[in-house]
């Protein structure tokens, strides 16, 4: 999901139309991520939070002007649980918030949450571990893979569908629950006509990672999420990630969504995931999980370096006014201060989940997974996820700890 700048929201102009005259925003399926702003304000009557700018700050300090900063967002409507460590090291990893209301509840670290886009992520490695075997090139095109493939088409190399740079249409099927094939999925992105001659612009597309879903099974000879398993999540030591419908999350606290105070339910049993989600949504896990996965890659268990560094590789501009890049299923900034900001966030219908490495001296990692979304047509979508861990991870780099997320006020 991205959710501006580096990602696209997508919403269902009739249905959102429809649902915001009674009251609800129903969010299209799946939302992509939008990139929320950094915003500094004073905490509007909730404890302040006083720490000279730049004055370094200690191990404990630092845990206790987080957690103070973390309960002054929960009051004002965060929920969800969190995670900050610093050179490979957990520096506080906790939850906030309610994962069910009705049953009250509460989060906690090892609550499993839907994480939305995050999930391009996995299905970049994936490719790039057919490569590491050899079995596939990312400049190999399309017709390296399918005969049905149309001229208009045939030429798109996995690097555009990996970039977000092939032309194709956002979001080309018919739902992100329909019970679709992978052969439907297909044609659908086949007959879908091109925004722009492949390989020359930027247009965020989860339409080019359900069809790097598609190579993954194809070349592999495994279903998506069996290879996924396999070869990313169980060597990363991730037993708490997963997809929709998965038998183990009958034994894990699993997060309900909500959306202006709309009841979702469990991400657990959501109808799936079929092909018009696969490659770019429908993956479940944990704070710790994706710290796991991080840990994975820069001690390259998964990827060499020479793949690794594909991945985070800014190869085109998310668009002309800002200065974020898109690599393999993550975006890039630089930022002046502080160095390289490497992300992704995404977003349901009522989950919301960022990630965040720093190329600071401490190496920072912020992932923040949130179970409420707010907002709709007539009213600013608020991603409690994404804003407050912008505003997070901003504020761990100043080490001042008094810019709260927009939605604080």
């Amino acid at each position: 999901m991205k959710i501006s700048g580096c990602f696209r929201l997508v919403t269902s102009l009739c249905s959102g139309l429809l649902i915001s005259l009674v009251g609800f925003y129903l969010a299209a399926e799946t939302v992509s991520p939008k990139k929320i702003k950094f915003f500094k304000n004073e905490p509007n009557g909730n404890e302040k939070v006083r720490v000279a700018k730049n004055e370094q700050l200690s191990r404990d300090e630092l845990v206790n002007q987080i957690e103070i900063y973390l309960d002054n967002c929960q009051k004002v409507g965060f929920s969800g649980a969190v995670l900050v460590a610093q050179n490979g090291e957990i520096i506080l990893e906790k939850g906030y918030g309610l994962a069910d209301k009705n049953k009250e509840i509460p989060i906690t670290s090892a609550t499993v949450f839907d994480v939305g886009s995050l999930s391009k992520q996995f299905t970049a490695a994936a490719i790039l571990h057919l490569e590491k075997q050899g079995r596939l090139r990312v400049k190999d095109t399309l017709a390296n893979f399918f005969d049905d493939v149309p001229p208009d088409k045939a030429n798109i190399t996995l690097h555009q569908l990996l970039t977000h740079s092939s032309g194709l249409p956002n979001y080309v099927y018919k739902g992100d629950f329909a019970e679709i094939s992978r052969q439907q999925a297909i044609m659908l992105a086949f007959d879908a006509k091109l925004k722009f001659q492949p390989g020359t612009k930027y247009l965020y597309s989860d339409t080019g990672y359900g069809l790097l879903a598609a190579i993954v099974e194809i070349t592999s000879g495994q279903p998506f999420q069996v290879y996924l398993k396999q070869h990313l999540f169980e060597p990363a030591g991730m037993v708490h990630t997963g997809f929709y419908n998965d038998p183990q999350w009958s034994e894990l606290p699993v997060a309900h969504g909500y959306n202006n105070r709309k009841h979702f339910g469990s991400a657990a049993t959501r109808p799936g995931p079929y092909w018009g989600l696969l490659g770019f949504g429908g993956v479940l896990t944990t704070v710790r999980d994706l710290y796991l996965w991080n840990a994975a890659l820069e001690s390259d268990l998964i990827l060499s370096d020479e793949l690794i560094a594909k991945l985070f590789t800014p190869y085109i501009k998310e668009d002309n006014h800002g200065e974020s890049y898109y690599g393999y299923g993550w975006a890039i900034e630089e930022l002046p201060e502080y160095g390289k900001m490497i992300w992704h966030d995404g977003a349901t219908d009522s989950q919301n989940a960022i990630f965040i490495k720093y190329g600071d001296p401490d190496n920072t990692l912020v992932v923040v997974l949130a179970n409420r979304i707010d907002g709709g047509l007539f009213k600013k979508e608020t991603f409690y996820g994404t804003d407050t861990g912008l505003a997070l991870g901003n504020n761990l780099l100043k080490q001042d700890f008094n810019d709260l997320p927009n939605y604080a006020h």
